[in-house]
This record gives structure tokens, sequence and C-alpha cells, in this order.
């Protein structure tokens, strides 16, 4: 119920809405002072629902926050705060050796979707999302080109219900591994 009301607070506020018409219109048949009354303390529900949702941070948004932190640190090439959200030692260092070989220019993620691994503990998720990216190679010989990849991440809840990944991978949007892939999952 709490994360319909946190992520989805239109979707509430339609119903209420539904609920403050049928009050207002049994207002206006009867005049009784109740119904007005009824009418307007369900009408300010509305706007309690928005403010319920902006309070209310779910684990899903909190593993959104970190997808877009990270993606605009890796677009100003800030290496270092591109991996404030890995918690694992290997897979961060193996993220440090890996940005360096490309100088970012523009970066976009969409299509993400989120997975909760049931029966996990601590609680995990698995997150696949495409990314748009124009880079270069550090070294020069490829530069401004326009890459589309498939990123795969694997987050893990923390003790104080932070998110932070523990694995991750990419590959082209379409078909296996290619020459820039890592050798993971």
């Amino acid at each position: 119920m709490w994360t319909i009301l946190a992520e989805n607070p239109l979707l509430i506020s339609i119903m209420i809405g539904i609920v403050v018409a049928g009050l207002f219109y049994g207002w206006l048949q009867t005049g009784n002072k109740r119904l007005g009354i009824a009418t307007l303390c369900t009408a300010l529900l509305i706007p309690a629902a928005f403010y319920a949702a902006d309070a209310i941070v779910t684990d899903r948004e909190k593993i959104l926050e970190a997808i877009y932190e990270t993606a605009d640190a890796v677009e100003r090439n800030d290496h270092e705060s591109a991996v404030v959200y890995v918690a694992d030692s290997t897979t961060r260092q193996r993220a440090l050796n890996e940005l360096p070989n490309y100088e970012f220019h523009r970066l976009t993620v969409r299509n993400i979707e989120i997975k909760f691994v049931t029966g996990s503990y601590p609680l995990e998720a698995t997150v696949d999302l495409d990314a748009s990216v124009t880079a270069s190679l550090s070294s020069g010989t490829m530069r401004n080109v326009r890459v589309p990849r498939r990123v795969i991440l694997t987050f893990q809840k923390q003790p104080d219900d932070s998110w932070l990944v523990i694995d991750y991978t990419h590959r082209p949007l379409a078909g296996g591994a290619d020459s820039f892939t890592p050798n993971r999952i």
C-alpha cells in the first residue's frame, strides 16, 4: 500500500477525487452541512497524498537515484564519484580500471527495469537498463562515437537502507558480448 501511495500519488488522488465528486454531488442534492464538510475534508487528502509521496522514499526510488547520480558522474568523467554506489571493493576497482579508458561526452539512461530478487538476504535487485553513450577512447583512436549499451547491475540493500552495486556488466543492446564487455555475470 505504501509503495502505491509513494510511487503513484496521481492514482490515489484520482480515487480520492471520485469520492469527493460523490460527496459533492450528495451535498448539492441534499444541502446537508455534514456532506459539505466531508467533501472539503476528503478533498484535502489529495494534496496530502502528494506530500506523503514526496516524503516516503521507496527502495525503487533509492535505486533510481543511485543510477542517475552515477550516470551524471560518468558523464562528467568524475571516476571517484561514479563508483560511490559500488559496495564491493573488487567491483569498484574493476570499474576504476575501466572508466579511464574512455572520455565520456554524453550519457543518457532509459528503459530501466528493476527486479527484486525474492528470498535473498540481504535483499538484492537486478537492474537492466539501456545506456546511450557518446564517448572517445582515451588513446585517441576513436573520437565522439555514439555507443548504445545494455547495462546489467546487481544491487544489494545495505544495513543503513542504502542500495549499492555489488556487480555489473555491459554489452551491446542486441547479441552477446563484444570486445568492450567485461568478463562478468
